[in-house]
């Protein structure tokens, strides 16, 4: 029996971690969970749009307190908020407020591992000599948490049948694991975080190595700006993908089915998003691609609609993996989970900002013609990057 090296044990760990943390079986169910104790859509949109203002508040602060402590006290807690919040949920008994309280745990449990979890896995894979396996890895750990996700769901579907509140009850068996994992995941900087003061006082100082990353360093506005104008693009409008299946006459029977399709795709292109690490030019290909195929979606077939709707669903992985290590890459160490909290927040506001305009485009257009929109926005970011990305000629 072949002995994996502690890099690779830690590794396993960490992959544990993650698929634990998105193998949730209430996934399946809690919008229409809300629906059947008697909210009304436009309330569970409401609950929605506070789970994403709630990340954006808790962001900051989150990526402040992982850049203190230990990280493993984040990646514990962040299942635990998680658990609650379903814990919540099943004792609501109709009421709204408990509804919005889970939400704000669950925002919680968000913000807390977002800037500990990106910071810990660069650590790790730095710290033994391997940061050229970063975006491998990375990649990697963005398929298990998709295939987790839809693993999930449709173990959650059979759960709800027999029980609603059975999904949300057995989701909080792998949150445990998950917490339990997280606790093994060693903070490489234990030795810096235990010999040095890390008192409130140096809050200025990683507010003010984060905002240097982001006024100093080219490469961390560029990887900022792609994944908020490119990939939060399509990931807002993947939300409404059923919706496009609908519209283009597909049976309701087959939605689930051909969403799944879709989704094992991406994971897989996700767990192989490493090898598209050299081939910069992808960065402008793939949206364009992507954007082209949305655009003509409305005047060709169904078959090619649907065709056109996977293509820019799977396509946003790799895209998703290399702009993140790109970032990674990019930024200071001192402040790494401080200055990756600070992206995402930057993200989800310009997320929920998508949702606004959106709901704006379905208000005076039908869902195809949104979506061709959404296509020609996709075509004009693509030539933005191949302007930006371009061998520049005539410089010495």
């Amino acid at each position: 029996m072949i002995r994996q090296s502690p890099f690779r044990q830690t590794l396993n760990i960490y992959y544990l971690h993650v698929f634990c943390y998105d193998f949730i079986f209430g996934y399946a169910i809690f919008p229409a969970y809300f629906q059947l104790q008697g909210s009304s859509p436009e309330l569970i949109g409401g609950i929605l749009a506070f789970w994403a203002a709630g990340i954006i508040v808790f962001e900051i602060p989150t990526g402040l307190f992982s850049d203190l402590i230990d990280r493993r006290f984040l990646l514990i807690l962040a299942p635990a908020c998680k658990a609650i919040c379903f814990l919540i949920w099943i004792f609501a008994d109709g009421h709204v407020g408990y509804y919005f309280l889970g939400m704000a745990f669950w925002s919680l449990a968000s913000a807390l591992r977002t800037g500990s979890k990106e910071a810990w896995l660069y650590e790790h894979v730095s710290s033994h000599g391997r940061p050229g396996e970063y975006t491998t890895i990375l990649g990697r750990e963005r398929g298990i948490q998709d295939a987790a996700t839809l693993l999930g769901a449709a173990i959650g579907g059979v759960f709800a049948g027999l029980n609603l509140q059975l999904a949300f009850w057995m989701s909080t068996i792998p949150l445990t694991v998950c917490a339990v994992s997280g606790g093994f995941l060693k903070d490489v900087r234990t030795v810096r975080l235990s010999t040095e003061a890390t008192p409130i006082s140096l809050v200025p100082g990683l507010l003010k190595s984060a905002l240097q990353d982001y006024f100093s360093k080219p490469q961390v506005r560029y990887a900022t700006l792609y994944i908020m104008l490119c990939v939060t693009c399509l990931s807002t409008l993947e939300d409404f993908n059923q919706l496009f299946l609908l519209a283009i006459k597909m049976p309701v029977w087959s939605i689930g089915i051909t969403i799944a399709a879709m989704g094992a795709a991406r994971a897989l292109m996700s767990f192989f998003s490493g090898r598209f690490e050299r081939l910069g030019w992808i960065s402008w290909v793939f949206p364009a691609l992507s954007g082209g195929a949305l655009l003509a979606s409305g005047f060709f077939p169904s078959a090619f609609a649907l065709v056109a709707l996977a293509l820019a669903y799977i396509l946003i992985a790799p895209l998703l993996v290399l702009s993140m290590s790109r970032f990674q890459h990019a930024i200071a160490s001192t402040s790494r989970a401080t200055s990756t909290s600070l992206m995402s927040m930057l993200i989800e506001s310009l997320s929920v900002v998508f949702n606004v305009l959106i709901a704006i485009l379905f208000s005076v257009l039908t869902v195809i013609e949104t979506y061709q929109v959404c296509g020609l926005y996709l075509v004009v970011f693509a030539l933005w990057d191949w302007f930006q990305t371009r061998p520049k000629t005539g410089s010495s």
